[in-house]
């Protein structure tokens, strides 16, 4: 996605979808890889994006991940066989944060335990969010934690009724342990304002997002429950509305650079599929399964390890061989939502080659 010189956009239709209003602008080029993951809970991207994670960091690729909620749930870092905890979100919130850590570690090649830099960020209209960085050499990962909460305390589900209410204003949640120290809010506005500043500070070339528009799904009530799913749809209500405020934010940022008569940001977008995993066949080899899996070991981490963080060592709901034992089975596939979000070469009728893509949310040839 880096090598964009020689790009040019193609001409609108003359029928069907409505025509780009400004064809054929300059695309930006020059810049080093780098992928950015916007999320909605931590582990949402070793789930269901992983093996491409770790295929761009092996590559060298840097990687920035954003995560939309704290992921407190209901604040239970259950540890199978024990006794129930009593609900402490915040102190769940930071040990699913420290489970992404030793996870990425690990990715990166590094022991589960070495020490992040961690840091306050901030962001576009003041708010505020913990970042955490760990480096081997060129090699890099970026975890930006926005953490609004899972639930409103009204009843409603926080990410999606921010989604469809323009009204609500949605606090966060301050993780144990945390470098920031005050809680804050979003309204819709505000979220997709504030990710539209993290796509110009970054500057990714690849960015991967979750399901904007899962498959349908006719379930009993029962059954959509226990598999964490949303009324008539294939997936979590939280990772719907992620993957749409993702979405709505690239579309801003495209429309603001080209608005200031800059070039065209040239970025490629893949959506993931989500708990649609479960109802399809799998599709990962074993080794890559394998591997996978076990870079969900630890995130889940476990309650003996000494990981220097006194809020827990991962989310112990799904430690160890769980991920492969869950009859939900998320972990063994990796489903693009759109197929064919790669570039595509045809040859014309004089032979040349002509290779086709999407940059920047605009189709795109290089002849």
């Amino acid at each position: 996605t880096a090598a964009t010189a020689g790009c040019a956009v193609t001409a609108p239709r003359r029928r069907g979808p409505v025509p780009d209003p400004a064809p054929g602008l300059a695309m930006a080029s020059g810049r080093r890889a780098r992928l950015m993951q916007v999320l909605a809970h931590p582990d949402d991207d070793l789930y269901l994006m992983n093996p491409d994670t770790r295929e761009a960091l092996d590559a060298g690729t840097p990687v920035v991940c954003v995560y939309l909620t704290a992921g407190d749930a209901d604040g239970l870092n259950k540890v199978p066989g024990a006794p129930r905890p009593r609900p402490a979100p915040s102190a769940y919130v930071s040990a699913r944060q420290q489970g992404l850590r030793q996870a990425y570690a690990e990715l990166l090649g590094l022991d589960r335990f070495t020490p992040w830099r961690r840091s306050v960020l901030t962001l576009r209209g003041g708010h505020r969010a913990e970042r955490n960085v760990l480096a081997d050499g060129a090699r890099r990962v970026e975890l930006v934690f926005l953490n609004t909460a899972m639930h409103t305390g009204r009843g409603r589900l926080g990410l999606p009724g921010l989604w469809e209410d323009r009204r609500l204003v949605l606090r966060t949640v301050v993780a144990d342990d945390s470098p920031l120290q005050k809680a804050g809010s979003y309204t819709y506005e505000s979220l997709i304002d504030v990710l539209v500043g993290l796509l110009e500070r970054y500057r990714p070339t690849l960015v991967h997002t979750l399901d904007p528009d899962p498959d349908l799904r006719d379930s009993s009530e029962y059954e959509r429950l226990r598999d964490s799913e949303q009324r008539g749809y294939s997936d979590h209500a939280d990772h719907t509305p992620a993957g749409c405020f993702a979405w709505a934010a690239l579309i801003r940022w495209v429309a603001a650079a080209t608005g200031r008569g800059e070039p065209v940001p040239a970025f490629a977008v893949t959506a993931f599929r989500g708990y649609y995993n479960h109802h399809w066949p799998k599709n990962l080899p074993p080794r890559v399964l394998e591997r996978k899996a076990a870079h969900l070991v630890p995130y889940g981490g476990a309650p003996d390890w000494e990981c220097g963080n006194p809020s827990g060592c991962g989310d112990y709901n799904i430690g160890g061989d769980r991920p492969l034992a869950s009859r939900k089975g998320w972990v063994r596939s990796t489903h693009h939502r759109y197929p064919g979000p790669r570039a595509r070469v045809a040859s014309g009728a004089d032979g040349r080659l002509t290779v086709y893509g999407v940059l920047g949310l605009r189709a795109v040839r290089w002849c």
